[in-house]
């Protein structure tokens, strides 16, 4: 019951902000706490339009570098060929819309608001520039893709009587930092509104304290990391000599 008067209250409150404003958008988390044991998040966005119209929301994290190798094959064996770095994508992206968004916007739009996966490519650097550069990147898209990274659900958006909402999953590896939702209000294949919110994805836990004192004392964590190495590989070698002896 209590959920439902929430639920209630909500809606009325940005049907009344849709009343000033024709596209109104909120999330139910503006901070994502990645632990040792994180296994994803929801994010629930939900909001409101004043009108007709069709809705798509985008979470995009920061961007990321990343590392492909290409597989050759020699006989039955399979070698590793050609290594390339990945910089200018954005680690995490997903496209949520209440119908399919070649149906709502012209291509070229689509392309200038970054609004398709295909899209993502013309800001990314491929290094050292591989000859077949469109393999490449058809790969990259292929890779992110199967590991849930890049995702799009084509009715992902639903829409009641002017309140909608939107189910976000986000897998267990995620790149930290600022996500930046945005939410569109499309009518008549043209965008008449924009709304934008901020997630924070941030480590927290004693991962997170290993990670600051790296970043503030990057030397003295080498030789503390040197010197752990050192003690488990000389108590590992005394194991050996008692177990041979």
């Amino acid at each position: 019951m209590r959920l439902l008067i929430l639920g209630l209250t909500l809606g009325f409150a940005l049907l009344a902000q849709a009343a000033t404003s024709p596209l109104v958008m909120a999330t139910n988390i503006q901070e994502v706490r990645v632990t040792s044991g994180f296994t994803g998040e929801n994010v629930l966005v939900y909001g409101a339009i004043s009108g007709p119209g069709q809705v798509i929301v985008v979470l995009r994290s920061p961007d990321s570098t990343e590392a492909m190798q290409k597989k050759t094959r020699s006989g039955p064996i399979w070698l590793n060929g050609a290594k390339v770095t990945v910089t200018g994508a954005p680690g995490i992206w997903q496209r949520l819309s209440s119908a399919p968004v070649r149906e709502l916007l012209p291509e070229m739009v689509l392309q200038q608001q970054g609004l398709t996966r295909s899209s993502l490519l013309s800001h990314t650097h491929f290094a050292p520039q591989p000859e077949s550069l469109h393999l490449w990147q058809q790969a990259f898209l292929k890779q992110k893709t199967r590991h849930q990274q890049y995702r799009v659900v084509p009715t992902g958006v639903k829409i009641r009587e002017g309140l909608f909402t939107a189910s976000i999953q986000l897998p267990a590896a995620l790149p930290l930092g600022h996500y930046q939702l945005t939410t569109y209000l499309v009518r008549q294949q043209q965008i008449v509104a924009v709304d934008k919110e901020q997630i924070d994805v941030r480590q927290v836990g004693f991962q997170a304290w290993i990670a600051r004192f790296a970043e503030q004392h990057a030397w003295l964590y080498g030789v503390v990391l040197t010197f752990i190495l050192a003690a488990l590989g000389f108590g590992l070698g005394i194991i050996m000599r008692r177990r041979s002896a």
